[in-house]
């Protein structure tokens, strides 16, 4: 559980992200992507969807087989157990919200997520043991297609 008041940094997998809670549940994740990073594999929420929307910067989200190119303001819902992913469409930081209907799927970050204020979080949060907890948490969490977790063992 999480305040109402509480909006702790974190870093998770090389992405800053905030989760926002409110009566005491996170209702959406404000996530700043860092340049050079990549996103996450493809995996799907089951049951769930995901909404994006863009606060700054241009991201690529993947839903199924289709790209679709978001810039500031622009809000992007991916559809229940669509296979999806993201990525940076440019050099420069991208920031935006994102949440989960029905929700649960914002577990993971606490789960793996990196205290901010600590000196090397972000080079921490991309660290082999890090890493692997985030692996073994998106099979917690989601569904990722067959053989990509392997691909990204450290």
């Amino acid at each position: 559980m999480i305040g109402d008041n509480e909006a702790k940094r974190l870093w998770v997998i090389g992405h800053q992200v905030t989760p926002m809670a409110v009566g005491g549940k996170i209702a959406a994740v404000d996530v700043v992507l860092t340049p050079g990073v990549p996103g996450p594999p493809p995996h799907h929420h089951p049951g769930s969807a995901e909404y994006f929307w863009m606060i700054s910067g241009r991201l690529d989200v993947m839903a199924g087989e289709n790209w679709t190119l978001l810039g500031p303001e622009d809000y992007f819902v991916v559809p229940p157990d669509a296979v999806h992913t993201f990525r940076m469409a440019g050099d420069e930081e991208v920031r935006f919200v994102t949440g989960w209907e029905p929700g649960g799927f914002e577990q993971f970050f606490l789960d793996c997520g990196v205290d901010a204020s600590l000196p090397g979080s972000f080079e921490q949060s991309m660290s082999g043991e890090v890493m692997g907890e985030a692996i073994e948490a998106l099979t917690r969490h989601a569904v990722v297609p067959p053989g990509v977790l392997e691909s990204l063992t450290p």
